[in-house]
């Protein structure tokens, strides 16, 4: 009887690591986007969201991850760090182990500080952060983790891009910084008044402002008054969303004229609110490709195509695109479904560039790297620029190419491996 007993609950033991064993194997593949999907920044987040939807419904419709669907699981945030906290925890509850996220530097720290406890102290459940879009460059320097990769380039290197084409600009003598008060407008501040100079000496800095974020500020016009004063020709700005819109349209209304240089001026979900002030001043982006490269291949057009009839808008980055394409690789390699197998194999991982450059996952730091572009935001050439229906009769055009050794920095990256 008792040789029975333990014969019953051998079997009743592995029928139930069976079932575990399926459970992980099966079903679909959840990743949680935490975005803000309402307050000021909600026109942002859902653009977020709906890349992200987009660029996962493209895997699942050529078959998916051996199999498995990827299911989009979004979260909002409201721009608020209790609710990111909150979310991430309820994700974890849920059993989901993938976080992706993007759209702000204090959200997704708030994100690498919890996962690191979290992963520490749970082995065998950790949980990935992808994340795609959040560029403080101390996430892949000092707070670099193992289970956080960062599929777009970090400040420092979007900085040095900038700088780059700035110091060959000879119309650009005196520079005003203009950025948001939170740790992601602060390290563009930094890093542009060391490489300003270091890299362009010959420009000089006539002013720095620090202005309070997440569209907190309602009228622009005396930061406006203050850059006329200053005699600036140009503005360096890490501004995104409603602090970049409402100083583009602030600019044009009281008709200064100055060169704009940044990284978010044009986001889409900000395109309605400037419309043609967009063109009042040149303004000056770095990407990853150009979103109206009508010269693309024809993999990417089909991309394109599509982004557009489901998303409604033309894409802006291209970086979401092949973080999912780099997960599937990552997954379809190993065949394992486990952030860690995961992590190990996106270290050093290639992915495919729409305009053929470089683009590879450095492995000490987790940081993607890969060539940019300098565009122009100009009228209508070849393909113009559309959000939600409408066409904005506008265009980007390169204006210069950074292979990626140009912005390719040191890390003081120490990562601790499992």
């Amino acid at each position: 009887m008792k040789n029975l007993k333990i014969f019953f609950i051998t079997i009743f033991g592995l029928i139930f690591l069976i079932a575990c064993e399926k459970k992980e194997t099966s079903g679909p593949i959840k990743i949680a986007a935490i975005e803000p999907l309402s307050g000021p920044y909600a026109a942002v987040g859902k653009d977020i969201i709906d890349i992200v939807t987009y660029s996962a419904s493209v895997i699942n419709k050529n078959g998916g991850i051996n199999g498995r669907m990827i299911e989009i699981v979004p979260m909002d945030n409201a721009m608020k760090a209790e609710k990111t906290t909150e979310l991430l925890r309820k994700a974890i509850d849920d059993g989901i182990r993938f976080i992706t996220q993007g759209g702000g530097s204090s959200h997704a720290l708030n994100i690498i500080k919890q996962l690191e406890k979290y992963n520490a102290r749970n082995p065998g459940k950790e949980v990935l952060f992808l994340n795609h879009s959040a560029v403080t460059t101390s996430f892949t320097n000092e707070n670099c983790t193992f289970f956080h990769f960062r599929f777009d380039s970090n400040v420092d290197m979007k900085v040095a891009g900038l700088v780059s084409h700035m110091s060959k600009d000879n119309s650009v003598k005196k520079v005003y910084l203009f950025n948001q008060n939170y740790v992601y407008g602060q390290t563009f501040k930094e890093a542009a008044t060391r490489m300003l100079k270091k890299n362009a000496p010959n420009i000089e800095i006539v002013g720095d402002e620090l202005i309070p974020p997440f569209g907190k500020v309602q009228d622009f016009n005396p930061y406006v008054t203050k850059i006329k004063l200053s005699g600036a020709d140009t503005v360096l700005t890490g501004n995104w969303g409603p602090d970049a819109y409402r100083f583009v349209n602030t600019l044009k209304d009281a008709g200064v004229k100055v060169k704009l240089f940044g990284i978010y001026i044009s986001q889409p979900a900000g395109m309605a609110a400037m419309e043609k002030n967009l063109l009042f001043n040149d303004v000056v982006v770095v990407k990853e490709f150009n979103p109206t490269n009508s010269n693309a291949p024809s993999w990417y057009k089909e991309y394109e195509k599509g982004h557009i009839e489901s998303a409604g808008f033309t894409p802006d980055a291209d970086r979401i695109r092949f973080m999912f394409e780099m997960l599937k690789s990552a997954i379809e390699k190993t065949n394992s479904y486990e952030p860690k197998d995961i992590a190990y194999t996106l270290e050093g991982m290639e992915a495919k560039s729409v305009d053929g450059g470089k683009a590879v996952m450095r492995k000490d730091d987790h940081q993607m790297h890969f060539d940019m572009q300098a565009l122009l935001v100009s009228p209508k050439a070849e393909q113009s620029i559309m959000y939600r229906g409408q066409d904005f009769d506008m265009s980007y055009v390169n204006v210069g190419n950074i292979p990626m050794e140009d912005i390719t920095l040191d890390t003081t990256c120490n990562m601790k491996r499992p």
